[in-house]
């Protein structure tokens, strides 16, 4: 008795289901029927948006390459500047150095003893 009942319950809902998937094929064919016709009816537009983002695209091309030399430009001296302020104290000392030999090394006059 229990199984002639869950065989109705399965071939209805097996019913039910046959008739829900071909509701949802006659709305996705309906969807696919206006979604061409909005395209269709819309597309000179977006051709239109499309050239307008080109053109202003290579109108700002010259200014954003500007601007990256500059921002170029300040990342090489910031790396220069970051590698040698920590390097001063000894460049100074190296030149210090060389200074002094050179300063010691030049040759002094001797002074003649009076006759």
């Amino acid at each position: 008795m229990f199984e002639l009942l869950a065989l109705g319950v399965l071939l209805a809902g097996g019913v039910l289901m046959v008739g829900l998937m071909g509701g949802v094929l006659v709305i996705g064919l309906v969807g696919a029927v206006l979604k061409l016709a909005f395209l269709l009816i819309l597309l000179p537009f977006k051709l239109l948006g499309f050239l307008l983002k080109l053109v202003l695209g290579l109108a700002l091309l010259p200014i954003v390459a500007a601007v990256g030399l500059v921002a170029l430009a300040f990342v090489v001296i910031g790396g220069l500047l970051a590698v040698l302020v920590p390097l001063l104290p000894l460049i100074l000392g190296g030149l210090l150095i060389v200074y002094l030999v050179k300063w010691l090394a030049k040759p002094r006059p001797v002074a003649m003893p009076p006759a």
